[in-house]
């Protein structure tokens, strides 16, 4: 049997300690990248001996992991789509276009950590792989959430419409995180102009224009 990721502690003090450290630990990694983080630097961000953060993981690996467990713990709410799809009182492409407008928001609203674990992904499989599946699950929630209306799609492929739709704000929203806003394009475009427009994209295109 392989050694657990974390050894949680269990007194309220050991518990505290470890808190700082995966936040001085998530702040390194997006100040230094992952080949700037060492259990120094976050020994010393922390204020914890290099002996406590080994008391509670078997190694470097084992801490970015453990810091990504806790930083991407937001991404299984999954409410507010839930409840959206719930609304009989939104036209059908009023529901779309609150469905992506509150999947892209969730995505930007956490950017800062998105950033650092989407950069990283390609070159860390198990990072990416753990990525792959927090999309996938993200994918099936938004897709539950149109296909609740599936009568209300104009795609003669209500599944592979929805796939397609989520994968579009997926990828538009994740290159505007991890390169910035004028990558593609110099035109200025707010964060809150650019999801007005995916969602009117996205809803042209399940379930025709107005």
């Amino acid at each position: 049997m392989s050694e657990p990721r974390v050894r949680p502690p269990l007194q309220r003090r050991s518990q505290e300690s470890f808190e700082r450290v995966l936040q001085a630990g998530f702040q390194v990694l997006q100040e230094e990248g992952f080949e700037g983080f060492t259990l120094q630097r976050v020994s010393r961000r922390a204020g914890v001996s290099i002996g406590s953060i080994y008391a509670r993981v078997p190694s470097r690996e084992a801490l970015i992991m453990a810091i990504y467990d806790r930083v991407m713990s937001w991404a299984h709410e999954h409410r507010a789509v839930e409840v959206l799809a719930e609304r009989e009182d939104l036209t059908p492409r009023q529901r779309v276009e609150a469905v992506v407008i509150e999947t892209a928001n969730t995505m930007l609203g956490h950017a800062d950590v998105l950033r650092v674990w989407m950069r990283q992904a390609p070159l860390h499989p198990e990072i990416l792989q753990r990525g792959a599946e927090v999309s996938q699950v993200e994918a099936q929630v938004f897709s539950r959430a149109i296909l609740k209306h599936r009568g209300e799609i104009a795609h003669p492929d209500p599944e592979l419409a929805t796939d397609v739709a989520f994968r579009l704000v997926y990828c538009a929203v994740a290159r505007r995180i991890t390169h910035g806003p004028r990558f593609e394009s110099t035109r200025a475009l707010s964060d809150e102009r650019l999801v007005r427009e995916i969602a009117r994209a996205t809803a042209d295109y399940l379930v025709g224009p107005n």
